[in-house]
């Protein structure tokens, strides 16, 4: 029963990995360097063309903000005069008038209101910045992960390549009645459960590919191998001090200079409404053919309103309670940003200790000693559970291994994402 459903399960994932197989020989491959990425990044990502588009937007308020407020003309001339019995008189006995009116804004209410687009600009450029932070470390942080996926998926690889010849040697073997059938199934038990493995991380592969292809728009049939240079020595960034990396975060962060340029905004903001409550001046010119008490009248007009009843008191009020809520928004991004810049480098540190701890010639030495037990292995020179154990243990020290690396990689972007700047360079 066992034999017969582990089998049957050993189908299964033949099958599938098969078709994956099959997929794989129909895609393209692109080798892919961290710099070419970021290049791309900067090119093709959407995100980042749309912000873009918002920065001239916003520039356009600009323009907007700085326009006067156009002159109003208002012509009038006899429909039908019945004295003359004329349709539209315009001749000497015939009535017209014309005004022209010109609005004057007082309080400096357009030089606030470019004081306030200009502000709007600086927010978008800061929102575009930090975007681009964000997705940078995306971007980076999905190449690291990718990376050490295929390099632990080729471990997978080899020993499912591996497992294979000796499950064919050995059903030969049981076949000649020279191996007991519970040692076939043994071997046969650790091959399904690393083709299970296998195609979980092919899966998490695929959905990190897919992840990375969003960001620089590759189509969706390649497939990334990223290319990483061997990282060697103590990353500089770790010589920073708490202190130094916090003002490096405070120079650069773009996501508190929002929260700084938000509380100009809103006192900006503040100062338009205030200004908003006095009154504008309109001044007129005013002309009549013959309806007023001389002939060819011409007369000034000026209009205001008098602040008797709406002085702008709720815009003004809206405006204080955004100008205090943005000192409180900015007070506590600053006291987040501590705590990131805090959490990275003792996140860094841990990881370059552990990392110190590890022999730099282990995982090859590892590695030579599997070789040699394969070998003695296939001589029956080695007993199964001890080969087994010795099998597992190798794979589960790569696998700790390539993500103690990424994990290292990680922590150490983490530090670039926290202070706003590349300080690491991989």
């Amino acid at each position: 029963m066992f034999t017969r459903l582990a089998l049957s399960t050993y189908l299964v994932l033949f099958a599938v990995l098969f078709r994956s197989e099959a997929r794989a020989q129909t895609t393209d491959t692109l080798h892919l360097t961290l710099p070419d990425a970021e290049q791309q990044l900067l090119q093709k990502n959407i995100p980042l063309l749309v912000q873009k588009y918002s920065i001239d937007s916003a520039k356009a308020g600009i323009i907007t903000a700085r326009l006067y407020d156009n002159p109003q003309v208002t012509f009038e001339n006899v429909l039908y005069s019945h004295t003359e019995k004329k349709w539209f008189d315009l001749g000497y006995t015939g009535q017209n008038t014309l005004q022209v009116q010109q609005l004057i804004k007082l309080a400096g209410k357009r030089n606030k209101a470019v004081k306030l687009a200009q502000s709007g600009v600086k927010l978008s450029e800061y929102e575009f910045y930090d975007l681009l932070r964000t997705l940078r470390f995306s971007l980076r942080d999905n190449f690291y992960d990718l990376y050490y996926k295929q390099q632990s998926l080729s471990t997978y690889q080899n020993q499912v390549a591996f497992l294979q010849k000796v499950v064919k040697a050995f059903t030969e073997q049981k076949e000649s009645g020279n191996i007991a059938p519970k040692e076939v199934i043994r071997i046969k038990s650790l091959l399904y459960d690393l083709q299970h493995d296998q195609l979980q991380l092919q899966e998490d592969i695929r959905q990190t590919v897919s992840d990375l292809a969003l960001l620089i728009r590759i189509p969706a049939t390649v497939y990334i191998v990223p290319e990483l240079p061997a990282q060697t020595g103590k990353p500089p960034v770790l010589q920073y001090s708490y202190e130094a990396l916090l003002d490096t975060a405070r120079h650069n962060r773009y996501d508190l200079k929002i929260a700084r340029e938000s509380v100009n905004y809103s006192q900006l903001n503040l100062r338009l409404q205030k200004a908003m409550a006095v009154p504008d001046l309109q001044v007129g010119f005013a002309y009549d053919k013959q309806g007023n008490f001389e002939r060819n009248y011409n007369g000034l007009n000026i209009s205001m309103p008098l602040p008797f009843f709406n002085r702008n008191q709720g815009n003004i009020k809206t405006a204080k309670a955004l100008a205090e809520s943005s000192k409180a928004q900015l007070q506590g991004q600053e006291d987040q940003l501590s705590h990131e810049v805090a959490l990275s480098l003792e996140s860094a540190l841990r990881t370059e200790k552990l990392l110190e701890d590890f022999d730099p010639d282990f995982g090859n030495d590892y590695t030579k000693m599997m070789t040699e037990v394969e070998k003695n292995f296939k001589s029956r020179n080695l007993g199964l559970l001890e080969f087994l154990d010795l099998y597992d243990a190798y794979r589960s020290n790569v696998l700790k291994m390539n993500e103690l690396k990424y994990n290292r990689l990680h922590a150490l972007e983490n530090i670039n994402y926290s202070t706003g700047s590349q300080l690491f360079h991989p």
